[in-house]
């Protein structure tokens, strides 16, 4: 998938020279970002948009993320902390672990590293010292896939958070929640170990277990493509046995798309993750250039898929593998 010169050009139009103009400390000129698991298909995405804008630009790129979901936290707290001895460029980060990752954007900051924020944690980029945030508005992911919800029957909804410590997922969860009890319905948040994503026989059974457990649920969202997947198997199960129970998720992929075009899904609400890859090499890259970035949050979601637009999003993913979410 292209993004132009031209739309780069327009981009850089639109930005302002408000960000801090720190001293650069570069020693490498290689961009870095820190993404999620590479297996995940949100994440697929981002790398995707990573790797397209460093061969775009012409500039030196470094994609490094943890193998997957165990011991997440501490993990990423020490591939940030390596990142910003290295003196690069840039770091773009996603500000998902708060109490960990704050201090260490504060800290790249201040030694002139410039720093943008991807999908998470972009109301205080200012004031930790961030050139900019690229990302969703988390609680309108959440909000607007609740009020399709709504549209389907839903009145008892369960929003299903995959990482605890991630602040963001629980505004997308609050969002579902307050469009269902707007509606007059219930709703309500569980978690499940974010060691357990991508297992899908734990998830499957943990999501079984849930809808069992209180047979009156009758809406569930997730907050990620493979949890999306596994729970939809679930559903289905409950399905045959006469039950309605309407599925949404965050993000998408091939096998989401097809569920909604076929009706076995509701909605998806895309924060467009390819443009959060790609966005976070060519801002820092225009900052460096020309000491330009934006003056305020980039959103790039909600974007929302529902079955009138799924099989138009459907072609371009497979067009251009992976840019709308890998399976």
């Amino acid at each position: 998938m292209k993004i132009t010169h031209l739309s780069a050009v327009a981009l850089a139009a639109v930005m302002a020279v408000s960000a801090p103009l720190a001293a650069k400390a570069q020693d490498d000129q290689t961009i870095i970002m820190l993404g999620g698991p590479s297996s995940d298909p949100f994440w697929g995405a981002v790398q995707q948009g990573f790797n397209t804008a460093v061969e775009e630009l012409g500039v030196k790129g470094q994609w490094t993320a943890p193998a997957d979901f165990n011991d997440i936290v501490p993990v990423y707290t020490r591939m940030f902390e390596a990142a910003i001895a290295r003196k690069p460029a840039a770091i773009a980060v996603g500000n998902f672990f708060p109490e960990p990752t704050e201090p260490l954007i504060k800290q790249a900051a201040e030694q002139g590293i410039p720093v943008i924020i991807i999908n998470s944690g972009g109301n205080k980029f200012k004031e930790l010292g961030a050139i900019g945030f690229i990302g969703e508005d988390s609680y309108q992911m959440g909000y607007e896939g609740g009020k399709v919800a709504v549209g389907s029957g839903v009145k008892n909804g369960l929003c299903i958070n995959q990482i605890a410590a991630n602040p963001v997922l629980e505004l997308r969860c609050k969002g579902y929640i307050e469009a269902v009890t707007e509606a007059g319905g219930t709703a309500k948040m569980v978690t499940l170990a974010s060691e357990d994503i991508g297992n899908s026989q734990k998830v499957q059974a943990a999501v079984s277990a849930m809808l069992m457990q209180d047979q009156t649920i009758d809406g569930v969202i997730t907050l990620g493509v493979a949890v999306a997947v596994d729970a939809l198997e679930s559903i289905r199960a409950v399905r045959a046995t006469g039950r309605s129970v309407d599925l949404g998720t965050m993000d998408l992929g091939n096998t989401v798309l097809e569920a909604i075009e076929a009706g076995e899904m509701s909605f998806a609400s895309d924060q467009q993750p390819l443009l959060q890859g790609y966005y976070g090499v060519l801002i820092p890259h225009l900052y460096n250039k020309y000491q330009m970035a934006p003056s305020n949050v980039v959103w790039v979601g909600p974007y929302l898929v529902t079955k009138d637009n799924a099989a138009a999003v459907l072609k371009v993913n497979k067009d251009f593998a992976g840019s709308r979410g890998a399976n």
